[in-house]
């Protein structure tokens, strides 16, 4: 598979220097970091670069990705940063700020979630647990703050519960670490609990043994000498570097969550889903044979009906028009949220989807207070008919209805009584003077 450099956002006057086929000079200077780039576009090339077959030039990259600053890794963390990068960042720059964002990132792909999910401070535990997308794309993440002693009982609690109503609750063997020292503790107190009658502790119910000579067949023994422990040999400091086969399955060892080793590869959650659904279809020249297209709608609507939660909210975030048009309108509103949270939209997309009436509140919401949406004229016509529309939000629209708009409002009594009753006001205080 050659290098996604679209998808992993590298300009087309970087490419060059990274190739396979790229002169050791080139590669070494953008190893680096010497030229001059955005934060997001040096993450992704020292990615390609980390991995070289020239040991020299992934060496530099490696040592330059591990020595970025904090903030600038932050910096070039966004949506549309290649998954693998998130992986990447997840598994070999471990830090509290860079959990956090990670988190918030819905193309963070399901490893690097696990990953902090099993390390995460108590903090991060709950914002996780807050996080209904997370929880429902990657169920699992629960089995991994099932493991993690800092995620309180409470917290875990509240996943819990959330993810058994949408029926995606994934099964946890073994027992939460602590679980043992709390039994312990809990059971202190019946163990010093003072007895009642003294006689009982010098004696035994089936002897007549005085104390002292139970005392003594009870003694302990005189403590073993202490043998010091040798002293280990010094490890040379080359044998503490990592080995570059560390992108390597085969060579890289599970971490203490059992989630398996790092492969570097240029795989995304993309490859989770058909191309039906991930690909926009290619425009039509003649007539539609309206059959065809009803069956492909039919097998589409099949396809996501028995989908899980989670999956339909990362087909949400990367569908096709017609895979959007299908989840905006599922029973789900997290599902139904996702769609338009997920950048993709079309202009006429979204008009259609502010007007619709029987979309969920929180759609209507979301797209009203969207200041990118609104700034079209047919999306404020669309929210202020829509009975769904917040009516501080179309109160304010209205004010930019033109003549014909307005007074059509005016007569719409399918609106809140607020809303076409203004609207016949400002019409006649406009145009009926």
């Amino acid at each position: 598979m050659g290098i996604p450099f679209q998808r992993l956002g590298i300009p087309t006057p970087f490419r060059k220097s990274v190739a396979p086929s790229a002169p050791r000079t080139a590669k070494i200077a953008v190893a680096k970091g010497l030229i001059p780039c955005t934060a997001d576009v040096q993450l992704a090339l020292l990615y390609v670069l980390a991995v070289d077959k020239d040991r020299v030039v992934a060496k530099a990259a490696r040592a330059t990705m591990k020595a970025m600053p904090v903030p600038q890794v932050l910096s070039g963390i966004t949506q549309s940063t290649f998954p693998k990068v998130l992986e990447f960042i997840a598994q070999f720059r471990p830090d509290a700020e860079l959990d956090a964002r990670l988190l918030q990132l819905r193309s963070t792909p399901d490893r690097a979630a696990e990953l902090v999910a099993a390390r995460a401070d108590k903090e991060l535990c709950e914002a996780l647990v807050r996080n209904q997308e997370r929880l429902l794309m990657t169920p699992s993440v629960y089995v991994h703050l099932h493991g993690n002693e800092n995620c309180t009982d409470d917290a875990l609690q509240d996943a819990e519960s959330f993810l058994r109503m949408h029926d995606s609750l994934p099964a946890v063997e073994g027992r939460r670490p602590g679980a043992e020292a709390k039994e312990v503790a809990a059971a202190e107190p019946q163990k010093n609990k003072p007895a009642g009658n003294p006689l009982d502790d010098l004696f035994d119910d089936e002897s007549t043994e005085p104390a002292e000579e139970v005392a003594a067949e009870v003694a302990p023994e005189p403590p073993a000498p202490v043998v010091p422990d040798p002293v280990p040999e010094t490890v040379p400091e080359a044998a503490n570097e990592p080995d570059l086969d560390m992108f390597n399955l085969d060579k890289v060892a599970s971490d203490a969550n059992d989630l398996g080793a790092f492969r570097f590869n240029f795989d995304d959650d993309m490859e989770d889903f058909s191309w039906d659904l991930t690909r926009e279809p290619e425009p039509v020249d003649g007539p539609v044979d309206v059959q065809e297209e009803e069956e492909k709608k039919v097998s589409l609507e099949q396809k996501l009906r028995d989908m899980s939660v989670g999956k339909k909210i990362k087909l949400a975030y990367m569908g096709n028009q017609e895979a959007r048009k299908i989840l905006i309108r599922d029973p789900n509103k997290i599902v139904a949220a996702a769609v338009v949270k997920s950048g993709r939209l079309t202009p006429n997309e979204v008009s259609s989807f502010a007007g619709n009436k029987n979309l969920h509140d929180e759609v209507v919401r979301l797209i009203a207070s969207n200041k990118e949406f609104v700034r079209k004229y047919p999306v404020q016509v669309a929210l202020v008919n829509n009975p769904k529309c917040p009516l501080p939000v179309a109160l304010k629209l209205m004010q930019n209805l033109q003549k014909r708009d307005l007074q059509q409002l005016a007569n719409n009594k399918n609106v809140p009584s607020a809303i076409f009753g203004t609207a016949m006001k400002m019409f006649k205080s406009k145009y009926r003077k």
